[in-house]
């Protein structure tokens, strides 16, 4: 896959909220799944820069 070229999952209709702020989702670079956490584009970055051995 090309970058910039990333697909994004519309999930408008999950009614996703982000687990950290509560924000809702409405497009994720990825397909959701039900059985981990998802987070917002401002929250995921905030983790990353606090954990970022956990994103390598």
């Amino acid at each position: 896959m090309l970058k910039g070229s990333r697909r994004t999952h519309d999930a408008r209709h999950l009614n996703l909220t982000c687990a950290d702020c509560g924000a809702r989702i409405a497009g994720l670079p990825f397909a959701p799944r039900t059985d981990r956490p998802v987070y917002c584009q401002k929250s995921a970055r905030n983790r990353r820069r606090q954990n970022p051995q956990m994103w390598r």
